[in-house]
């Protein structure tokens, strides 16, 4: 028989738990039936011990419990009505029929509790492919966090997990992605056939295509993550690991949450649920939803507005049925959509690039200018350099832009020397922004999932998983986030009003889809659309044998259409300029204003693009479309604007198992194997960008497949040692897979001559078609550890990854090119909690990693094409190439002499590169640039003169290639650090309270596998947080939180655009000082 007092310690404990967890959740799931089996169920689940006499039970049976309840909560609500009672004894748990209680349980006051030290609460995964069992059990290295400490914590998403997980990063990238790096692996590949190698799964289910780190956490039961390869259950794309969201499920008690937050930068946030029991045990219903409302992050000086804010809203619906005691269903429909100004990055830097002021050579001192157009093809833009240092904050040099080169040396709207960010430089602080357009984000999502577990028998369950994703997005921002100058075109008729011009006297030009403006002006959009479609089906065992199993097969279907245009003034302006000398009507009459007129701009008569047709232009250019709708409404098939489409298709299958064997009480056996087979599909559609004709043609279908098999061994042993309560050691090998792809192409290659010559850039002929699928082979040994009488737990690994072919992407010929690079990651991470006395709890997690490139690695830095070699010059392309090539000094100071008897400096890289060049036969080969002729050396006539034979130039031209040997991957930093307190204590008859203190921190490390320094530098940072929470026992909680107290911004990613978009440098950052207030009440 229990006391008054004993009973008044249990609940103190408790409570005490309580308030240091927020009431810490785990999902059970025990359906109705004998209360023997539920008890074995519950025990499983939840990994508390259960102490009761089998005996006493016969014939009692129990509704079940399902849901996200705590232990002590879930234990009380499958007795209900059974007769028996929970007692604890010590660390177990006693359950005896309810006549054993003689005293009758009283109200206690929160202030007159005492307190014991209590054992450490961990988490139970709940991820049905891992069984269910606690994470101090499961031979993985996994962190796992309940909705309550994801709160306590202040993880409102999934970028805030870099804050809990060792060796855990996160930035957004380029377009619309984001990237999670899991031991330094991630996803640097940006191509829309590249997929993640860290899978994001929600409900044991991946979805390709998602916006889980995009909205915050609500009502979920926890987040998993599980580090290293998970291929063997979780599929092709975990070659890093799984971050896994596990939804709330409905529960068979009348529930209710709701939450208001309220902070800085007029941020309102509420979050909601209602769980009601529809039909006793059979049918349960649950709905929840949160609304985010924020202003921007960032400011833009030119609109005196902010940017970056946040107007989006989730709901979800769960129905849980339960229709016989054998089979549970649970249908979840979860939606999400945006409508706001959200930015894709923070901010372009770049350090002004300009021509050399002399080139010597054997044609003596020879100065770049606009007469002989050095000026502006010697030049690329932007220049390496810190991206933490004043000079970053410059603007870059226009004429790198090929559409505006194009407008100085063929047309008179522009003046040679003029410059649109003339006299302009940045603001340093990377929140304030300079730009003409203000973003605009739209996304809608809805996430179908009907799962079913059937209790085939007592010890088999058969699980079937189906889901169906389909997303839209849509997101436009200035391509040119840096502020112009006024007056960059000029009327070249003047005051003359009997002569034709596109640009008025007020010196604007009317783009159809910018507007009217004197200025250099250029916006881009990303969109896509995307379906998936995914079924699982797997039998498990729970045989009270040494052997059990998991084996399935799984479906996945996606299908996405991506695409990417860049709109430019200076593009339809060069266009339409052009389109005049090739059959158009003149342009119209000198007037003060002239605006867009599409029957002037098409006058010409396009044509359907086809390869045939562009034969009948001049190196490209010729009669082309020029698309008259406004920007919401184009038709898509304009050459006045880049535009990369990206239609996708893949379909894979798998078939999967894993046997666990107990081969000793204490050591247990797991094998698993993998085998895979993907289908990629992908439509080559080239850009046309100023290109004659009308339309963007596919120009072919890349198909791929792999069949891979990949697995895992883990071996975990269970010692009784002196020095611990409970001990686990595990050693693991795992291979994982990733698929490969196909690289997007470039710009169309077009001919000089009707023999078909191609002129293009070298890289755009060169770069692979496709890119190899990822493979690891990763060791690990941990162990897990429960100490000082269960108040402490302790976790360390140790890791080593052999990795094949990781895909990173770099911008070049207007397209993503994945290279394939091979590297070695290891490293070790410590995990721990402890709770030296009741109410006061720390937790740590650190971790280590060193990731290199494996000898041999080397690359084209598309930045610093030279390398180094003084003797090598850097040189643009005509305007309907791509990317700069890399030629000779001696040979451009004769060029600019005016030497080359067939070139001029415009047309040098073509000239050289191009077989064939001078007589339209490419069998030729390929020619002196400045002889005109086939390679002699010192050749007659040129004084002083080598030669040069464009077969010995390093990569045809396109540049030195760099070792990367022993480099470090990108975005790796050696140490991440966590560490954490929190102290709970009552402060009145009703209210405890909560003080919780996080640190962060994170090593320095580089953007980009080149590791230029300072250029590829990027600096480790601190984040601290601080939360203040009150509960109180009528469920009301009221929580005061300040994240990143020193109002840190750290530059978290960074990538290189590319040649023609004059190498600027887009920057990805943290968020600011946020603070506020959340008051919630649960009933």
């Amino acid at each position: 028989m229990k006391t008054n007092a004993t009973k008044r310690v249990l609940l103190g404990s408790v409570c005490a738990v309580g308030f240091t967890v927020a009431a810490n959740a785990t999902t059970v799931d025990i359906p109705s039936g004998d209360l023997k089996t539920a008890l074995h169920a519950y025990s499983v689940q939840t990994g508390v011990q259960v102490l009761f006499l089998g005996d006493t039970m016969k014939d009692t049976q129990t509704r079940g419990v399902r849901g996200a309840l705590s232990a002590d909560d879930a234990l009380s609500r499958m007795l209900a009505g059974t007769g028996f009672v929970a007692q604890h004894e010590g660390e177990a748990i006693v359950i005896t029929h309810n006549e054993a209680l003689a005293e009758p349980q009283t109200p206690i006051q929160l202030a007159q509790m005492t307190t014991r030290n209590t054992s450490v609460e961990t988490v139970t995964v709940t991820s049905s492919k891992l069984g269910g069992a606690d994470v101090q059990s499961v031979p993985i290295a996994i962190s796992a966090f309940s909705q309550e400490q994801l709160t306590a914590t202040q993880t409102a998403g999934g970028p805030d997990l870099v804050k809990n997980v060792p060796n855990l990063t996160f930035s957004k990238t380029n377009f619309t992605g984001y990237n999670i790096q899991i031991r330094g692996i991630g996803t640097q590949a940006i191509s829309v056939s590249t997929d993640p190698a860290v899978a994001v799964s929600f409900n044991d289910i991946p979805f390709l295509r998602n916006h889980f780190f995009e909205q915050e956490f609500f009502d979920v039961s926890q987040v998993e993550v599980l580090r290293g390869p998970q291929g063997t259950l979780y599929g092709r794309n975990a070659t890093s690991g799984v971050v896994n969201l596990i939804s709330a499920k409905p529960t068979d008690h009348y529930e209710a949450m709701g939450s208001v937050d309220v902070g800085n930068y007029n941020n309102r946030r509420l979050e909601g649920m209602l769980n009601i029991p529809v039909l006793d045990d059979k049918i349960d219903l649950r709905v929840a939803g949160e609304w985010t409302k924020r202003d921007g992050y960032s400011f833009n000086e030119q609109t005196n507005k902010s940017i970056d804010g946040r107007n989006l809203w989730s709901g979800r619906v769960s129905l849980l049925l339960h229709p016989i005691s054998r089979i549970t269903a649970n249908f979840v429909w979860e939606h999400f959509q945006e409508d706001d100004d959200r930015e894709r990055s923070s901010k372009q830097l770049c350090q002004k690039d300009v021509a050399p002021a002399v080139i010597d050579g054997p044609a003596g001192p020879q100065v770049p200018d606009f007469n002989n157009y050095g000026a502006v093809w010697l030049e690329q833009g932007c220049r390496m350099t810190s991206l933490y240092a004043p000079t970053a904050f410059e603007t870059p040099n226009a004429s790198a832009v090929p559409f505006i080169a194009a407008l100085y040396a063929f047309s008179q709207y522009i003046p040679p020397n003029s410059d649109p960010y003339a006299g302009l430089t940045q603001n340093r602080d990377l929140r304030i922004t300079s730009s003409l357009i203000e973003p605009h984000y739209t996304a809608k999502n809805d996430t179908y999932e009907f799962n079913v577990d059937i209790n085939v028998t007592p010890e088999l369950t058969l699980t079937s998983q189906t889901a169906y994703n389909q997303d839209h997005l849509y997101s436009t921002e200035d391509f040119n986030r840096f502020n112009t100058s006024p007056g960059f075109f000029i009327d070249p008729a003047g005051t003359d009003l009997t002569g034709r011009t596109l640009v008025g006297q007020d010196g604007e030009y009317c783009d159809p889809q910018l507007g009217c403006s004197s200025r250099f002006v250029g916006q881009d959009v990303s969109r896509e659309h995307a379906h998936q479609f995914y079924q699982e089906v797997r039998l498990s065992s729970n045989f009270e044998g040494p052997l059990n199993f998991v084996a399935g097969g799984n479906y996945l279907n996606y299908k996405t259409l991506e695409d990417y245009i860049v709109l430019s003034n200076a593009i339809s302006l060069a266009t339409e300029h052009f389109n005049m000398l090739f059959g158009g009507n003149n342009p119209p009459l000198n007037a003060p204003h002239i605006p867009f007129d599409a029957s002037v701009a098409n006058s010409c008569g396009p044509q359907p693009a086809t390869n045939d047709l562009l034969t009948s232009g001049f190196l490209g250019l010729g009669c082309a479309y020029v698309d008259p709708n406004p920007l919401a409404q184009i038709d898509g098939n304009g050459h006045n604007y880049f535009r990369s489409q990206n239609p996708y298709r893949l379909t894979s299958w798998a078939l999967f198992g894993e046997t666990y064997y107990q081969l000793t009480p204490d050591v247990k056996l797991t094998g698993g194997l993998r085998f895979t087979d993907d289908k990629k599909s992908f439509d080559l559609i080239p850009s046309w960008t100023l290109v004659i004709g009308q339309g963007y043609p596919v120009q072919g279908t890349v198909d791929q497949e792999w069949q891979e098999v990949t697995g895992r061994f883990n071996v975990n042993w269970t010692p009784k040692l002196d020095f611990t309560d409970q001990t686990m050691v595990y050693a693991s090998y795992a291979h994982g897979y990733k698929g490969g792809g196909a690289n997007p192409p470039g710009v169309i290659v077009v001919p000089s001559f009707a023999e078909g010559i191609p002129v293009t850039s070298p890289s755009n002929q060169t770069h692979p078609l496709t890119f190899k699928p990822e493979f690891n082979d990763a060791f690990e040994l941990g162990t897990k550890n429960s100490l000082l009488d269960g108040t402490m737990t302790l976790n360390a690994d140790v890791f080593l990854y052999k990795y094949q072919n990781y895909q990173i992407s770099q911008i070049v010929d207007r397209t993503s090119v994945n290279l394939n690079f091979d590297a070695t990651v290891k490293g070790a991470e410590l995990e721990s909690t402890w709770e030296p006395m009741p109410g006061l709890r720390f937790n740590l997690a650190a971790g280590y990693e060193n990731a290199t490139l494996n000898s041999g690695s080397h690359a084209i830095d598309l930045i610093d094409r030279t390398a180094g070699h003084t003797d090598w010059m850097v040189v643009k392309p005509f305007i309907t190439e791509t990317s700069n090539c890399i030629l000779p000094t001696a040979a451009v100071n004769e060029i600019l002499a005016g030497n080359s008897p067939v070139t001029s400096i415009t047309t040098a890289c073509f000239a050289a590169y191009v077989p064939g060049f001078t007589n339209s036969d490419a069998s030729t080969g390929y020619i002196d640039p400045v002889t005109g002729q086939h390679y002699v050396a010192n050749p007659v006539g040129f004084p002083g003169y080598a030669g040069f034979d464009p077969t010995t130039a390093p990569n045809l031209g396109e540049g030195f290639d760099k070792d990367l040997s022993g480099n470090q991957l990108p975005n790796t930093p050696h140490v991440t650090l966590s560490i954490g307190a929190q102290y709970s204590m009552p402060v009145s008859e009703t209210w405890a309270g909560t003080l919780r203190g996080d640190f962060y921190y994170q090593s320095d490390s580089y953007a980009r596998v080149f590791n230029d320094r300072p250029y590829d530098e990027l600096h480790g940072y601190t984040n601290l947080n601080f939360a203040l929470i009150m509960t109180n026992q009528d469920g009301w909680q009221a929580m005061a939180y300040v994240k990143n107290v020193l109002d840190t911004t750290a530059i978290t990613g960074a990538f290189l655009n590319s040649d023609d978009s004059a190498l600027t440098t887009n920057v990805f950052t943290t968020d600011p000082r946020l603070f506020g207030i959340r008051l919630t009440k649960n009933w």
